[in-house]
This record gives C-alpha cells, sequence and structure tokens, in this order.
C-alpha cells in the first residue's frame, strides 16, 4: 500500500479509485508546544480514586506471575524522597511474596481457584483517550523479576493497539547472562499491533529503545512521556527525546512528519500504527520463566507514582 500526499490531503490508491483524507491539523507536535490538561490525578487523597480508575482482579491460569488485585493499591497524601527530588501525594502499587489461591478469572466460574506466591496490581482509568501527549513521574522499584510498567491499551472489533511509555524488565549482557547491574536502567519503549480474531495472526510490531544505563531510575522520581499524533509516538524521559515510531515513511525509509513533507511525495504507511482510542494503565509485577524472582528478590516493593496526566494539544 502507498499514498500520495500533498499540502493539504493524503490520497490513498486503491486500484481503480481513491480515498482522499483531509488533514484536519498542521500542528508539529512536539514537546515544547502549549498543551491544555484534560485528565489528572495527582494523588494527593487517601485511596485511589474510582471514578477515575479500576483496578484488574485476576491472574494468570497457571499461577505464574503475580496476581492482581486491588489490596495491592494504595494512596497516601505522605511526601516520598529520591536522592534530589521528593513527591508529595502519591499511589504505590506494591508487589509481595505471599501465596494465595484465587480464581484467576471472574467472569467464568467453571475455572478452578489457582495458587499464586506473589501479587501485585494492574490500574486503568476509566475514560478513554486518543492523540495526544501522556505523562507520569514516578519512582520504580528494583530487584530481580519486578516488572513495572507504564503503558496504554485500546482495541475494537477484535483489533488491539498497546503503547508502553515504559517497560522495566531483567536485562541480560552480551553473553545472555543476568545482569543485575542493568536493572532499573534499561527503559523498553515500544508499540505492539494484535489481530486477536486469528491467533495465528499476531501482528505484534515492536519499536524499542534502551535507556542511558548510566540512570538508575529506581534511585530519583523521573517524568515519563509520549506525545502519540497522526504522524507518529514520540518517547521522552525528564524532557528528552528519546525515540520516534512514524506513521508515515518515505521511499528511503525516513519517517514524515510536518517538518519534512513535501507535495506530491510518495509514502507508504505503517499499517501497524496504533489507531484506537486508548486507556492509561500503571502496573507492577513479576516475571516468570528464566526470569522468576530468586533470594535476592527485594519483596515488597513499590512502584510510587507522583502523578499521571493527560494533555491535548492547545
Amino acid at each position: 500500500m502507498f499514498f500520495l500526499i500533498t499540502n493539504i490531503t493524503v490520497a490513498q490508491l486503491c486500484g481503480a479509485g481513491t480515498t482522499t483524507v483531509v488533514l484536519l491539523d498542521s500542528i508539529k507536535y512536539a514537546e515544547t508546544q502549549n498543551w491544555q490538561l484534560e485528565f489528572e490525578d495527582d494523588f494527593n487523597g487517601n485511596t485511589l480514586d474510582l471514578a477515575k480508575w479500576k483496578a484488574d482482579e485476576g491472574g494468570e491460569l497457571d499461577g505464574t506471575g503475580a496476581y492482581k488485585t486491588i489490596d495491592n493499591v494504595t494512596v497516601s497524601p505522605e511526601t516520598f524522597y529520591g536522592e534530589r527530588t521528593s513527591a508529595t501525594g502519591v499511589c504505590l502499587i506494591t508487589v509481595k511474596k505471599e501465596t494465595v489461591t484465587k480464581l484467576p478469572v471472574s467472569w467464568n466460574p467453571a475455572i478452578a481457584p489457582v495458587t499464586y506466591n506473589y501479587t501485585g496490581a494492574n490500574v486503568g482509568s476509566i475514560p478513554e483517550f486518543g492523540w495526544g501527549k501522556y505523562e507520569i513521574r514516578c519512582k520504580l522499584p528494583k530487584g530481580k523479576s519486578l516488572w513495572p510498567a507504564f503503558w496504554m491499551y485500546g482495541e475494537k472489533n477484535g483489533a488491539g493497539d498497546e503503547i508502553d511509555v515504559f517497560e522495566f524488565m531483567n536485562e541480560y549482557n552480551i553473553l545472555g547472562k543476568y545482569d543485575a547491574g542493568k536493572l532499573c536502567k534499561v527503559d523498553q519503549m515500544h508499540y505492539h499491533k494484535f489481530d486477536k480474531r486469528d491467533p495465528n495472526n499476531n501482528v505484534d510490531h515492536n519499536c524499542g529503545i534502551s535507556a542511558d544505563d548510566d540512570i538508575d531510575y529506581s534511585l530519583d522520581f523521573h517524568r515519563f512521556t509520549i506525545i502519540w499524533n497522526r504522524w507518529g509516538v514520540y518517547w521522552y524521559v525528564d524532557g528528552e527525546f528519546k525515540k520516534e515510531a512514524a506513521q508515515w515513511y518515505n521511499t528511503i525509509g525516513e519517517a514524515i512528519n510536518l517538518n519534512n513533507i513535501r507535495p506530491s511525495q510518495v509514502v507508504f504507511r505503517n499499517d501497524w500504527f496504533p489507531k484506537n482510542p486508548m486507556t492509561i494503565l500503571f502496573s507492577l509485577g513479576v516475571q516468570h520463566g528464566k526470569d522468576t524472582p530468586d533470594d535476592d528478590s527485594a519483596f515488597p516493593n513499590s512502584l510510587i507514582v507522583d502523578y499521571i496526566k493527560y494533555y491535548t494539544p492547545d
């Protein structure tokens, strides 16, 4: 599939006919532009705001990983400190080493209870959101197998889109050996495309990046941001640009945006680019398999969130 871009239209060449899509905006999205705050939680109360958030209850059918429960979500007005910064009013998602026997899903009572060795939590926003700026300020937990994440997910008619602002997981050296020195230093930034209607045709496009290995993100509070618009997804950490994943590319594979678009330019569309409205999620779990916790893993441990915000362009 290829497209012809003019100054104001995108024309899709479809056999004998064409379909024209008018670009409704002409703003270059950037970290420095003006934004209108549409959704936020500063977690300054004493409980999770259930008008904004809901927490999953359940786990994997085989008992691996952590059982997700709202019991592991705490909102506190206290002040928490990092090496140089602090946060007053936070949401803590805690992972614990504890044995619980629970139903893995609530919607199928025919499935028997499963025993889990760990508990964690997964919290998602009630509303869904589209193009805009998504941001979290947080301090990461550190320990083998811990899996903190800030991400978005949206699904329509069996097609799922996911954008990972960050995931921090166990890392390995060039010899494939676990390296404890990389914990909380390698930030995985991706987006994924899924087609749940055909499990044999799960398209998973992974756009990844490693953050600066000189920074241990568990020692202080940091700001993780994405900007998602019709041109691409752009990742930032503490305001510093890290990665771009484009929706449009030219014939030599360069990303297209409003800075370099040219009249009558032939471009290719990335069909894996996320399109669905999305729920904001933040979570903490444990890995399994070769990444299962060991005696050096730190429990309990918490992802400490200062705020989460969503903006639209002003």
